[in-house]
């Protein structure tokens, strides 16, 4: 990553805010190597060369989805003295399981070709019963997360809140007073959580772009946030005629929270996120990309590899399933499943491509009976645990997404481009392995 200094013009910004404003046995590795030879050569060809303006756009975007700590400066999180034991369990036969995309036919090999996934693995009664790794995507090698680590950042809040350290009545700014006056900080602790803030963000500054100038992804225009800190005071209240704020869906709130995390324990967010989950489950390490203070983006910065993204949803779901026995993260896993209300979120931009769904924590709830629920993230990432069928599937993708995002709550509707990259197309996949699986 080219770390020249960029000074772009308004023209050049519009353009980046298009771009971002989005079997032998069960482990296959599939095709070539990435990104039709990006970043390929010593030294790589001038238009090969992935840097701030281009990284989140195809053919660089992929390369970029697996080279984070390349992109941009990050911390490292620890790994565990002993991980969380991943076995092999009989194998699944679906590259050629069928199902649709708005009555288009589909297989899942078919699928996974056609959304860029770099890694799928799936875990039925934790075993491993499928996984492959596409377009020289490596077991080992760590990819970004996006917004699903906002969902690590929901489990971190919900400890701290079982162990009395965190109040989810209170004001954000009861714990950070430097966010009085600011929506996050005005809102509960729980509002925020909820995504359920009165938010307002600039017409220039829309809560992607804005993150990603604030922790150097791409290029400071004029007025763009220099900091995390900087973006988190960048906003304004927006009006709520109806007396709650509506969901809205956006990166200010879990940083905003972060800040309070950091602020009420003492330590940094890396060693927050080490401490209580990485260290009891995971076989590498992983990092978090950071702004220069050394910020980390609580909200979509950690990078680690596919079995690693595995066990930290197979932890999540054998804590489900184990009775509340009072240790804090047990607490937390129940508190934050607790069913939340349908409606609040389809009065939301996300709301029309989730139907039924609700959303906690910074989790998504499905309510479809078996308690499912899932974390999301840009560019394809996906996580979903169905504690009922005992069933973990994870998704590392390097989705092209150039859907702006909304800067306040009535703006635009967060809608992919193609019925392939929907939501109900995963869910489709989804049902169809329920189906090919034993109950």
């Amino acid at each position: 990553m080219s770390k020249r200094s960029m000074h772009p013009s308004s023209a050049n910004l519009t353009g980046i805010a298009l771009v971002l404003a989005g079997a032998l046995a069960p482990t296959l590795a599939v095709g070539a190597p990435t990104g039709q030879g990006v970043m390929q050569g010593f030294p790589p060809a001038p238009e090969l060369r992935v840097n701030q303006a281009n990284a989140f756009q195809p053919p660089y975007l992929r390369w970029s989805m697996r080279h984070a700590r390349e992109v941009s400066p990050t911390r490292g999180i620890g790994r565990a003295a002993t991980p969380l034991t991943l076995t092999e369990g009989p194998v699944a036969a679906l590259d050629q399981l069928a199902f649709s995309a708005d009555h288009q036919p589909l297989t899942l090999a078919g699928y996974l070709q056609q959304t860029s996934t770099d890694g799928l693995i799936v875990l039925h009664r934790g075993k491993v019963v499928y996984e492959r790794y596409m377009d020289g995507f490596q077991p080992g090698q760590p990819h970004i997360w996006a917004s699903m680590t906002k969902s690590v950042t929901g489990l971190i809040a919900a400890q701290l809140i079982a162990e009395g350290a965190l109040d989810p009545q209170r004001t954000l700014a009861h714990y950070v007073p430097e966010l009085s006056g600011t929506p996050f900080g005005e809102a509960t602790v729980q509002a925020n959580l909820d995504m359920q803030v009165a938010v307002q963000y600039p017409a220039q500054m829309p809560p992607d772009l804005g993150l990603f100038a604030a922790t150097g992804l791409i290029p400071r225009g004029e007025g763009m946030p220099g900091d995390i800190y900087s973006f988190l005071r960048q906003v304004q209240q927006a009006p709520t005629p109806a007396g709650q704020a509506p969901f809205f869906y956006q990166n200010g709130s879990p940083e905003a929270l972060a800040w309070a995390l950091r602020r009420i324990t003492g330590l940094n967010w890396a060693q927050l996120v080490e401490q209580r989950l990485w260290s009891h489950f995971a076989e590498d390490d992983a990092y978090v990309q950071v702004d220069p203070l050394g910020t980390e983006m609580a909200s979509g910065g950690i990078s680690c590899n596919l079995r690693d993204t595995a066990r930290f949803a197979e932890l999540v779901r054998r804590e489900l399933a184990r009775d509340a026995k009072g240790d804090s993260f047990n607490q937390a896993v129940h508190s934050t499943f607790q069913p939340a209300d349908p409606a609040v979120f389809a009065q939301g931009s996300l709301g029309p491509g989730r139907p039924g769904y609700s959303y906690r924590n910074y989790w998504y709830q499905k309510n479809d009976g078996d308690g499912s629920f899932e974390a999301s993230g840009r560019f394809g990432q996906k996580i979903y645990i169905n504690p009922r069928r005992e069933l973990v599937i994870v998704k590392l993708s390097a989705t092209a997404d150039q859907a702006r995002r909304a800067t306040r709550a009535d703006g635009e509707v967060n809608a992919p481009a193609r019925v392939v990259d929907s939501p109900a197309t995963f869910n489709s996949m989804v049902s169809a392995v329920l189906a090919a699986l034993p109950g």
